[in-house]
């Protein structure tokens, strides 16, 4: 009797432990997922904060110092800490005055509409060229057909060969007649180009109005620092200057982007662009120039409010300058990661399509045929990127081979 009961006591003691391993064992795999997929968030893509601090770390590495402060005549902290003024005065108009059209609706068409008409007056033009010649010719041959009445073969070559001619000629007469619509296509381009003429008129006085120009203090202060670190690049006699060099430009950069006032952040971003530009030009150095754009352009797309298809600040150009980094870098990835974040607020079908093409031929680069072809097939237009149908067809064969 006693020994039953120790041995229900030993199986109570095993059951006790059991227990309590297993619920260590569980708390071990619970806190190793947790801190796995905290981790992957903080990785996957990077945050700004880790980028920087990886940037920072390299700079240092390869500068041989962690001290990149440099003379800068900053805005004050009671400006730096302002609100954001309002940034709808800076967009411009929304629609053109004459067609009610936004202005990438706009583009599209100009392109469009421009294309067929420089193509139909390239024919016209062309049709106009050969009848003259083909005039002068036919009179010879008529002339000759003519004198070699005589001579049956001669006579019936020159016939047929008139009759050939005259043929091409009314073919080019036809051509040559469409002048009349030649002029509607220019009258249809008329008001699309007058409204684009309007916006870009709009951006320059914004530009001109907000100091953009270079009038205001900060501005100049800027140009001033780039202006300097262009000189010392040039000086630079080792890698390790350059880097500093870099860090500098970096520094500015991040208490820029730090302020609370918008036209302060957009110098940062500015001035963190050019540098990634001399790590590309000086230390040919592609990886700085990504994590640049990683950790200090991309985090700042907010500030890409303008609708002026040349400034900085338009989203498309932004992003366009991060993307061609990260391509050079051959950062296939982000490139993808770029163009999808533009998708994320594109109203025009036609650009949006022209992203999705982009994302797709950046699958095609990393191999990745799979997400190249899922792209594609995002693709309203299809006839517009008529290049891409072969390498479609390869990526549906790659995905079925799979």
């Amino acid at each position: 009797m006693r020994a039953d009961i120790d041995l229900r006591e030993i199986d109570l003691k095993k059951l006790r432990f059991s227990r309590r391993t297993l619920s260590i064992l569980f708390i071990v795999v619970a806190a190793a997922a947790g801190c796995y997929f905290g981790w992957r968030s903080i990785t996957n893509p990077p945050r700004p904060w880790l980028v920087r601090w990886k940037l920072d770390r390299y700079l240092a590495k390869q500068a041989h110092t962690s001290d990149f402060k440099v003379s800068f005549p900053f805005p004050s902290k009671a400006e730096m800490a302002k609100s954001p003024k309002s940034n709808e005065d800076d967009k411009g108009p929304t629609r053109g005055s004459r067609t009610g059209k936004d202005f990438e609706t706009l583009r599209e068409e100009y392109l469009a509409q421009k294309t067929a008409t420089l193509a139909l007056q390239r024919e016209i033009v062309r049709s106009e060229a050969n009848l003259k010649e083909a005039k002068v010719k036919l009179d010879a041959l008529t002339k000759r057909a003519v004198e070699s009445q005589s001579s049956n073969g001669a006579a019936a070559t020159l016939q047929s060969n008139v009759m050939t001619l005259r043929e091409q000629m009314a073919s080019w007469e036809k051509s040559a007649s469409r002048r009349s619509e030649l002029q509607q296509k220019e009258e249809v381009l008329a008001p699309i180009v007058d409204d684009l003429w309007e916006f870009q008129r709009t951006w320059i006085a914004d530009a001109s109005s907000s100091g953009a120009g270079g009038s205001n203090s900060l501005v100049k202060a800027r140009m001033q620092l780039l202006a300097d670190a262009q000189e010392k690049l040039n000086r630079a006699s080792s890698y390790e200057a350059m880097y500093q060099t870099v860090g500098q430009e970096l520094f500015v950069a991040k208490h820029l982007l730090e302020s609370g006032n918008r036209e302060h952040r957009r110098e940062g971003v500015n001035i963190a662009l050019t540098a990634a530009r001399h790590a590309i030009g000086y230390a040919m150095n592609g990886y700085v120039a990504a994590r640049i754009c990683e950790g200090y352009v991309l985090p700042n797309l907010d500030l890409a409010t303008d609708r002026n298809a040349r400034s900085t600040f338009n989203e498309e150009n932004l992003l366009g300058q991060c993307a061609d980094i990260f391509r050079r870098n051959e950062e296939r990835n982000n490139v993808v990661r770029v163009y999808e974040l533009y998708l994320q607020n594109v109203k025009n079908p036609a650009r949006a399509d022209w992203a999705r093409s982009q994302i797709a031929m950046a699958y095609d680069q990393a191999g990745d045929s799979k997400n190249a072809l899922a792209a594609w097939r995002e693709i309203k237009d299809t006839n517009s990127f008529r290049f891409l149908s072969r390498r479609a067809a390869r990526w549906e064969q790659d995905v079925k081979a799979k």
